[in-house]
Formats: C-alpha cells, sequence, structure tokens
C-alpha cells in the first residue's frame, strides 16, 4: 500500500507544479527554470502524462482495472510523457551548428511520426505475405471460393458444404476472385492476405492525394482503430468494401463542399468504388444504393443544363440517364444476375418484403443474446461503438477479427472492435472542430455524420462492427482533414494540428498493439502449412484411401485443410458438410464414404 500512496503522492506535486507553471503563478517567477517551462507546452503534456502515470497505480491496487490494461495505459502513457519532455532538449540543439545543419532538419515530430507509419505499414506487409490466415470465415469460404474462381483447386478435389455452395453462386465473389489472384501469382495461399493489405494502401493514397490528409496522419489515424489494424492482413473481405464505400462517401463529401469538380478521374473513383463495394459483400449493397441517390441529383445538375434549346437539352438529358443506367447494371450486377437466375437479390439469404418470402436456402442469423435483443438497432450499434461489456476473458486478446471466439449467443460476440476511448476522442474533436471551424464544410461533415450515423445504426446485424466498419474510416478521416486543411482556425489553441493528432492516434495504437501481443502487427512468419499440420488430424487422413470419394463431417471450418491439394502425395475427392443429424449428413454427401 505504501508505494501506490507515495506513487500518488509525488504525481500529484507533479501535476499540481504542471498546471500552476502553466497558469503563470506569480510565485514561480522566482524559480527560472520553472518559469521558462510555460513557454514548453510538449515538456508541460509530457510530465502531465507522467504524472497521471504515477497517479494510476492506486486504481490497480484497489483493482478498479484489469491488471494487464493499466501496465499497457501505463506504460503508454509514461513512454509519451518521457517522449515529449525531449522535445524543448531537442529544439535546443538545434542551435548547435554541426547539429542544426545536418540532423536538426530531420529530427522533428513529423519525421517520427513519418517512420512510425512506414515501419509499421511495412511490418504489417510482411504478415499479409509470409503468415498464415487465422479466422473461421477465411478458412471456410474466402480460402476455398478464391481456389475455386481461379482453378487452384477443382470441386473434384474439394466440394463445399451444401450451404458454402449456394452461398458461391449467389454471394458478391469480387473480393475473392482478387485473393484466388494473388494466390495464383505468388504460388502461395498466404498471398491471398494481400487483398486486405492492398486495400488499405489504396486508402491511404487517396487521403492523401484527394483530402490532402499528411501520409503519417492518414496512416496512424486509421491503424489506431483495431477493426483497421487487425483485417489489414488477413483474408477476410470486410476492409476491402468498406475501403471502397469510405471512398465513396468521402468523394461525395468533396463534391458537396465543392473541392472536387465532376471529370472523368471523379467519375471513375465513384464507378470503382461503387462497383467494387457492391460485388464484394451484400451488406455494403443498401449503403452503395443509398450514397448513389445523394450522387445523381450532382450528375444532373452537372451534366444537363439546360441553355434555352429544350431539344439539346433534351438530348443531353438522355445521354446521362442512358450512361448512368449502364454503370448501374454494372455496379449491381450481382443482385440483378440472382434475381435472374434464383428470383432472389440476395440469393442464398432469405429476404422477406411485403409478405412475400423469395427462393433462398438459409435464413439469416439469429443468434442475438437477449440482451441485445431487447434494445433498439440503434441503442445496440451504440453500445457496441463504445464496447460497453464487449470484453470477454475467454479471447485470446481484447479485440479479435470478428470479436468472436465465444459463443455466438453470448452478449460479448460481435461487440466492438473501433476502440471505445478512441472513438470518444475523435466525437470530442469533431464537435470541437465543427464548433470552431463553422463553415460550408463543417455543416457538411456534421449533416454527414448525422445521416451515416442514424443509417448505418439500423443496417442488419450493425452492431458487428466489422460489417460496416466505413462508419469509423469515415469518421476518422473527416476529423483529419478537418484538422489539417484549417490550420489557420487554430493559431490560438496551437495544440490542435495534424501532428498532435497522429500523437494521440500513435497513443492507442499502441495500446492496441501491447493489448493484442503485437499479433496483428509484428509477423511470425509462420506458413499456413504450419497452422494446417496442427489443425488436421493425421488419423482422419489415414483412413482415406488414394483414389476415394468421401465426405468428411464435423471438421468445418477446417475441412478445408483436408484436400489433397495439401498433401500433395495423395490424390482423393472430399466434401465437406456440417454435422446437423445423421440424416442430414447421409443425404448431402450422395453416396460417399462418411468420414467423421
Amino acid at each position: 500500500m505504501l508505494i501506490p500512496l507515495a506513487s500518488l503522492a509525488i504525481g500529484c506535486f507533479i501535476l499540481s507544479l504542471t498546471l500552476l507553471t502553466y497558469i503563470g503563478l506569480p510565485l514561480l517567477k522566482n524559480i527560472p527554470v520553472l518559469f521558462k517551462l510555460k513557454s514548453q507546452p510538449y515538456f508541460g503534456l509530457g510530465s502531465s502524462l507522467i504524472s497521471l502515470t504515477l497517479m494510476l497505480g492506486i486504481i490497480g491496487y484497489f483493482g478498479y482495472i484489469d491488471g494487464q490494461m493499466l501496465r499497457t495505459l501505463r506504460f503508454v502513457m509514461g513512454g509519451g510523457g518521457i517522449i515529449l519532455m525531449t522535445f524543448p532538449v531537442a529544439e535546443r540543439l538545434k542551435y548547435s551548428e554541426k547539429f542544426g545543419k545536418y540532423i536538426a532538419p530531420y529530427l522533428n515530430i513529423k519525421t517520427g511520426l513519418t517512420f512510425i507509419s512506414i515501419i509499421t505499414l511495412f511490418s504489417i506487409f510482411l504478415i499479409s505475405f509470409f503468415d498464415g490466415n487465422y479466422g473461421g470465415d477465411g478458412y471456410m469460404y474466402h480460402l476455398p471460393f478464391a481456389a475455386r474462381i481461379w482453378g487452384i483447386i477443382s470441386p473434384e478435389q474439394y466440394t463445399f458444404e451444401d450451404y458454402t455452395e449456394h452461398r458461391f453462386l449467389g454471394f458478391p465473389l469480387l473480393a475473392n476472385a482478387l485473393q484466388g489472384f494473388f494466390w495464383k501469382i505468388f504460388q502461395r495461399p498466404e498471398a491471398t492476405n494481400l487483398v486486405c493489405f492492398s486495400s488499405l494502401i489504396i486508402l491511404i493514397t487517396y487521403l492523401t492525394n484527394s483530402l490532402k490528409i499528411p501520409f503519417y496522419l492518414a496512416t496512424i489515424s486509421l491503424l489506431a482503430i483495431p477493426m483497421v489494424h487487425m483485417h489489414a492482413a488477413r483474408s477476410y473481405i470486410d476492409l476491402p468494401g468498406n475501403v471502397c464505400v469510405s471512398i465513396l462517401i468521402l468523394t461525395t463529401y468533396l463534391l458537396y463542399i465543392n473541392k472536387i469538380s465532376f471529370n472523368n478521374k471523379t467519375l471513375l473513383i465513384i464507378f470503382l468504388s461503387a462497383a467494387s463495394a457492391a460485388n464484394i459483400k451484400f451488406q455494403l449493397i443498401p449503403v452503395v444504393f443509398i450514397i448513389l441517390c445523394f450522387i445523381f441529383p450532382q450528375i444532373i445538375s452537372k451534366y444537363w443544363k439546360p441553355d434555352g434549346n429544350a431539344k439539346t437539352g433534351l438530348i443531353r438529358l438522355i445521354k446521362v440517364l442512358s450512361i448512368s443506367f449502364l454503370a448501374t447494371l454494372v455496379i449491381f450486377v450481382t443482385p440483378i444476375r440472382n434475381i435472374l437466375v434464383y428470383h432472389n437479390p440476395f440469393y442464398p439469404v432469405k429476404i422477406e418484403i411485403a409478405g412475400h418470402i423469395f427462393n433462398h436456402n438459409e435464413a439469416p442469423p439469429d443468434f442475438m443474446h437477449a440482451n441485445l435483443r431487447k434494445l433498439p438497432p440503434t441503442l445496440r450499434w451504440a453500445k457496441s461503438v463504445l464496447e460497453i461489456n464487449a470484453f470477454d476473458k475467454r479471447r485470446p486478446w481484447p479485440w479479435t477479427l470478428a470479436m468472436d471466439f465465444i459463443s455466438w449467443d453470448e452478449e460479448a460476440f460481435g461487440i466492438g472492435g473501433y476502440f471505445g476511448g478512441y472513438v470518444i476522442f475523435n466525437l470530442l474533436l469533431f464537435i470541437y472542430l465543427c464548433w470552431k471551424i463553422h463553415n460550408h464544410e463543417s455543416k457538411i461533415a456534421i449533416f454527414l455524420m448525422v445521416i451515416m450515423t442514424g443509417l448505418t445504426s439500423i443496417m442488419p446485424q450493425s452492431y458487428e462492427l466489422r460489417y460496416y466498419m466505413y462508419w469509423m474510416i469515415v469518421f476518422v478521416s473527416l476529423n483529419a482533414y478537418l484538422i489539417s486543411q484549417h490550420l489557420n482556425y487554430f493559431s490560438e489553441n496551437k495544440l490542435i494540428n495534424s501532428q498532435n493528432f497522429a500523437l494521440v492516434a500513435t497513443g492507442f495504437m499502441l495500446v492496441f498493439i501491447l493489448q493484442t501481443d503485437k499479433f496483428f502487427t509484428i509477423p511470425k512468419f509462420e506458413p499456413l502449412s504450419r497452422y494446417i499440420q496442427g489443425n488436421v488430424q493425421t488419423e482422419i487422413l489415414d483412413k482415406i484411401k488414394d483414389g476415394e470419394k468421401v465426405c468428411l463431417v464435423g471438421k468445418t471450418p477446417h475441412s478445408f485443410f483436408y484436400s489433397s491439394y495439401f498433401h500433395p502425395s495423395r490424390n482423393y475427392s472430399l466434401k465437406s458438410e456440417f454435422e446437423i443429424s445423421p440424416k442430414y449428413s447421409t443425404q448431402k454427401c450422395k453416396g460417399r464414404t462418411l468420414i467423421r
């Protein structure tokens, strides 16, 4: 008890002294060393962080916060405080002749943040190329779909479960096709992770070029979002789809604030982002449609300008409508195809409109916990965004790709993923920025956030944040845009700038990295083959004879790894099936030898 109390007392003393120094207490004028620190805000911020680090020890003693979380928080705050306190020293060194000439120009916060951004991105790239994937969805259908599309593994070698086969027939497959492309090019299944990593690079490039956000801020502010960071090097398809939607939304924002004009480049960005998103995930199709409804009036007002000649205006209008119609057919090709072939735009998922149930093969997910089900969709979504009761100690880390590792009917399943503290920070920052700037751009930003929040919160399964992570991506990007493009509004408050925003985001990112044991950030160089060795039972492989047609029951999501493709010395045909009932297995396995 003595050490936490002493730590609390020292922390309170340092914090009080820091605050009194920056308030300008006359008594401190007699202590020149302290009084001079008033002109060093970074030193004051650093000493405040260190004092808070010391004071938090008492909280750990009484057990108010999880021990690991508290240690991580204190490490980040203390380390950040020490770094901030070194800035004034570095500033003085600039005045030495050699140091100022050769080193000082490169020794600044911007350079440090840029270095952190590049190193982190490179490390994540190494994961995406060398490390095997992890996650049930990736093994159950993303990798199998990619292999089927490109003929890497034939249907004779591996046949999907009946439900999965219908998903392959009806689901949007663009991301899986790209995964298969990378697999085919590099001849390694780990390369399927490059689709997510490439989408992150595309988003960062868009933010730096179109919104003029500094590279380091665009990178770190995104990687501070756990869902973005985790998905950046995995074979899930949520990130690519949401990157496309984010680009579409932000392009619409730029159109409404008159920062860009309708030209071939803008139209191409709109078309590619909309078409890609709608052909990656079903959940994003309604979102894309709503965004296009906001873009369409802009297109009409741009390309249909009555000039007094009714005939010319009509011809121009017909041309615009015709091109828009053709573009719409391409954008929504998946639901249109499903209507024509299966009489259901979202086949194989069951949907009901005006009492009519469309052709389907599976019902929508219905595993929501009772405590979540009784909440209105908006409150359910808000609970997830703020990560209220989101964490479960049975998970290997606080955050996982799907916030899973627990039963589907648990209250914490699917909840969280944006880092509640980071959400609150961005909310407070957004309110301050809009209040301070208060111009056309900030008003449109407010309108955008209100509309986007209201619509996103009522989407199907909106509380599973990975499906709609565009909300947090756009939110953070708007803050980064407003703060980097309107620095003149903050001449009196020098704490509000791009570098400080990036520093705060770095703190959140470090907490995430440490809390997840660096699993999503630093490569282990463990290929998929090592994962397969640990999750494929040799006794089951021994039961399969070469040339035999077998049906493997109840091994999903790892049944794909029993395919002869992953065991080159073997040659057999394998079908996977769920363990629902003996009758179901016999019916779906269609005469094959059943193996459990």
